[in-house]
């Protein structure tokens, strides 16, 4: 793989990375609301309180759904200790209720006990589709239930991919999306995981319905042109790009997308991939794309005396990556500066050398046949 394609995956990789750290509170925050209407942020007294009723001897469905509410705003507080214990004894008392099981695996997901996770999500996935059963339902309370378990779904299969098992969170999801498919968690994290599956084509179906079911969400706009690059659609991907950098102009990636796309294509396009990868840059200046981009078009452009402080600044975000100190050594031949360039040249060759040296360690030796 280039260093520019590993760049871009990285890049998604990445982004969705910040996706799973904040996908889940806001979901916990809006759960809250289905099982009450409180609002205000509990004290850690009155949460001590609540665990101590749930586990009393008498526990009322009132008490129940008072709980659950107060467990999803701690999740969406992002108070997880004090969530896990309040589920934890929620399940005790209701080893089969799929709300507290939930809530109980997520809280365990954000205090990373991602094994206890896998383990409560599973139990949530069996409580709420009981048998397996993955028939898409009709009226309002069963649609309701079907997105509480695909809720259940697409956080098991996040824990799946954590723990590594991208083939078995792959399967997970796409029956969360199946039995939901209105279920924009579901799409997203379906797209993700197709497109490191290497389905690029089923990765862009995926996030086009999750844009057509939150229009305004930069994430899934961003993948969405991300996945149809990959596949080969520069046209649908430019204009998913021009979408979110128009639509949402302080979303940096919208222009850094747009700016390394742009670039690319080069000859009038070029100019224009310059000022967006700027604009990328003024929103966010540690982007390293943004910066290797920038300093490696303005090289081939003839101006490598602007190139410096961008790949400078590269190489300092991505110390152990070849790509902005060859394009330095350009630079500085460029300008004259061939210690510089011989300078920056022994660099690259110490990076090579370090990561061959690294590779043969890695690798096994063959066993010998008997």
């Amino acid at each position: 793989m280039s260093a520019r394609a590993q760049t871009r995956t990285l890049r998604l990789s990445l982004f969705a990375t910040v996706f799973v750290l904040f996908l889940h509170a806001a979901l916990a925050g809006a759960l809250s609301h289905t099982f009450g209407q409180q609002t205000d942020s509990a004290s850690a007294a009155r949460v001590a309180q609540v665990v101590e009723q749930v586990r009393g001897a008498s526990l009322t469905d009132d008490a129940v759904t008072s709980a659950l509410s107060l467990g999803y705003r701690l999740n969406g507080e992002g108070r997880y200790a004090e969530a896990a214990e309040l589920f934890g004894a929620l399940v005790a008392r209701r080893p089969g209720d799929g709300a507290a099981l939930y809530g109980a695996a997520l809280a365990a997901f954000n205090l990373g006990r991602t094994a206890e996770a896998e383990a409560l999500a599973r139990r949530a996935v069996d409580a709420l589709l009981p048998a397996g059963t993955d028939a898409r339902a009709s009226g309002l309370f069963a649609r309701a239930e079907d997105m509480r378990a695909a809720d259940a779904l697409v956080l098991l299969a996040v824990a799946l991919a954590v723990r590594g098992d991208n083939a078995g969170a792959l399967k997970t999801v796409e029956r969360a999306a199946r039995l939901a498919p209105e279920h924009f968690d579901a799409q997203l994290a379906l797209g993700r995981a197709l497109y490191g599956a290497g389905d690029d084509a089923g990765a862009a179906r995926a996030f086009r319905s999750a844009v057509a079911l939150r229009p305004s969400d930069a994430r899934a706009r961003f993948f969405l042109a991300t996945a149809l690059e990959r596949a080969g659609d520069a046209d649908g991907a430019l204009a998913a790009y021009r979408e979110l950098a128009s639509g949402q102009p302080r979303v940096a990636e919208g222009h850094l997308g747009l700016g390394v796309l742009l670039t690319k294509r080069g000859g009038a396009d070029a100019e224009e991939g310059l000022k967006e990868l700027e604009r990328a840059l003024a929103l966010k200046p540690d982007l390293y794309e943004a910066r290797v981009t920038l300093g490696r078009a303005l090289v081939s452009r003839g101006r490598a005396a602007e190139a410096i402080e961008h790949l400078r600044r590269a190489s300092e975000l991505a110390p152990e990556n070849p790509e902005p100190h060859y394009q330095l050594s350009l630079a500085y031949r460029r300008l004259g500066r061939s210690e510089d360039a011989a300078a920056e040249s022994a660099i690259v060759k110490r990076i090579h050398e370090s990561r061959r040296a690294a590779g043969a360690r890695n690798v096994t030796p063959a066993t010998p046949e008997d």
